[in-house]
């Protein structure tokens, strides 16, 4: 990995913290989760449901496999 991009990916996760601490975007932890089904899975990642501690809400979860921050916002 050349310093430019080590430097971009720096600047990426800087990024996603400050839109995390001001709530630009929403940061969920696994561990709030429960009762996980994987509805798909390919060489991109993986789609699972689980229900929301504590509430009757069921969220539907992507796992990307090796996919940058810039990657993953801008999908």
């Amino acid at each position: 990995m050349s310093t430019t991009e080590i430097n971009n990916s720096n600047a990426d996760d800087v990024w996603l913290e400050k839109a995390i601490s001001e709530n630009y975007i929403k940061y969920y932890d696994f561990s709030e989760f429960i009762n996980w089904e994987e509805i798909s899975c390919g060489p991109y990642g993986n789609v699972s449901c689980a229900n929301w501690k504590g509430t009757e809400t069921i969220m539907t979860l992507k796992h990307s496999y090796n996919l940058t921050i810039k990657e993953i916002v801008n999908e």
